[in-house]
């Protein structure tokens, strides 16, 4: 039944955080369930799945990497799927950060698939600790894959801007990323580049990493 496997997910996601010696020996047996009932068609099953796949993550780190190819085709089909409900986007990018973080190798080559609805469902986030994972997740992968957020470095910048006050480290990381960037296609293509931003948009990487 959907509403015991919700809760279930839920209750792992909590004991993933609280205890995870004990939950360690599972994962093998745990990680195929949870990437099966990454199925939108149930929303609350979904987002707890999702949700603890997340803070398996943080607690497994490289350790996560057999199961990358369990979950991850599942989550990038999630967050481009229209019409998904605002928290399930929302949780489906944090996780695909947190996957990005512990294995930026194996998560890295999708970064085109999944980048702008990435960057769109965090925007409007407000910082939290989840955020800063995912956000520190997609650094490390542009980082790995630098060519494929080209196309939607804009989403990027203006992802970047959403934050009112980063880390002072995953600040810096920001910087590099936007001044490489800059640095890579020339000051005369940035600034036509520039000129598409918002102002506020312009505004705010201006005064918070000077480009």
């Amino acid at each position: 039944m959907p509403e015991v496997r919700q809760s279930s997910f839920a209750l792992l996601g909590d004991l993933t955080k609280a205890c995870f010696v004990h939950v360690k020996p599972c994962i093998a047996e745990f990680m195929p369930i949870l990437g099966t009932n990454l199925n939108p068609e149930f929303i609350s099953v979904c987002n707890n799945a999702t949700w603890a796949i997340g803070e398996i993550c943080m607690q497994m780190g490289t350790d996560m990497q057999p199961y990358v190819p369990l979950v991850l085709q599942n989550l990038v089909e999630i967050i481009n799927r229209p019409n998904t409900p605002k928290t399930l986007l929302e949780n489906t990018a944090i996780t695909i950060g947190r996957l990005g973080f512990v294995c930026p190798q194996e998560v890295a080559p999708m970064l085109p698939q999944f980048i702008r609805p990435w960057c769109t469902s965090l925007r409007n986030i407000r910082d939290n600790e989840e955020k800063d994972s995912a956000f520190r997740g997609i650094c490390v992968m542009i980082g790995v894959n630098p060519g494929g957020v080209v196309q939607d470095f804009i989403f990027f910048c203006d992802a970047v801007a959403s934050w009112v006050s980063p880390k002072d480290d995953l600040r810096d990381m920001f910087y590099k990323i936007l001044h490489g960037f800059k640095a890579q296609v020339g000051a005369q293509n940035w600034l036509q580049f520039s000129e598409q931003f918002p102002p506020l948009l312009k505004e705010r990487l201006a005064a918070f990493y000077g480009v």
